[in-house]
């Protein structure tokens, strides 16, 4: 029987690379690791700005679940007795008040906190909670101050109004100033977003219709011009910014 016969490569047969072909892999190696670089270090702050805009898509629902008990009207149209935040519009430290009556509808406070706001406490890596709780846990953070909220609320509008930004990331700045509290946006006023700021210049917008939209920040001044126009509302429309 014959035996099945290989190939073989006759001695100094295989060339080595040159030293230029390995400078040339080398080369091609660094320029492709040049491009990864970016997308990894983007991939964070893009996965931080989709967290921030799913929060607003949930604001945007509670706010909706909770309009549609109460006949149309917002937190903030209703009395505190019947279960709205209507006497906190007067203090301005109690902004928090008007997203904490929506805890029926919102799941947890994480969720009025963007990732990149460093305003949040951090400290432990607290579980947040609405209501005060018996335990002395030091790790649970109730939702009773401004700093704990990430996002502005559009107050004057009622839910029929023709798609107003209803609320957004609180990092605002009016005319070139960052600003907190309460205001009524004047007709030449002109909004952004702070930078640095949650998302370097730009911000995300809560709209009426529940939509939320990325907004750059040469896409600012005329997107808030359009969503704060007082259409049909009296008293025009105030900001509330923690």
């Amino acid at each position: 029987m014959r035996l099945p016969t290989f190939p073989f490569h006759r001695r100094g047969s295989i060339r080595a690379a040159t030293w230029i072909e390995v400078l040339a892999v080398v080369v091609a190696l660094l320029f492709l690791a040049g491009l990864m670089v970016p997308v990894f270090t983007r991939s964070p702050r893009r996965a931080s700005r989709i967290k921030c805009v799913n929060n607003l898509k949930n604001l945007g629902l509670a706010l909706r679940i909770f309009a549609t008990d109460t006949e149309g009207k917002f937190p903030w149209m209703i009395p505190d007795a019947k279960g709205g935040s209507q006497e906190d519009l007067t203090d301005e430290s109690r902004i928090w008040r008007h997203f904490q009556v929506l805890s029926y509808e919102l799941s947890t406070p994480k969720s009025l906190q963007c990732p990149t706001d460093t305003n949040i406490p951090t400290t432990g890596n607290p579980d947040w909670v609405f209501r005060p709780t018996r335990t002395n846990d030091i790790n649970v953070r109730q939702l009773s101050h401004n700093d704990h909220v990430s996002y502005f609320l559009t107050t004057g509008f009622a839910e029929q109004a023709n798609n107003p930004i209803l609320a957004g990331d609180r990092n605002l700045t009016r005319n070139g100033q960052a600003i907190r509290g309460q205001l009524r946006p004047a007709t030449n006023d002109v909004f952004g977003f702070t930078k640095p700021g949650h998302h370097e210049g730009g911000g995300n917008l809560l709209f009426g219709d529940g939509s939320v939209q990325q907004v750059s920040s040469s896409e600012a001044a005329q997107t808030f011009s359009a969503g704060l126009a007082p259409i049909g509302t009296n008293p025009p429309p105030t900001i509330l910014i923690p």
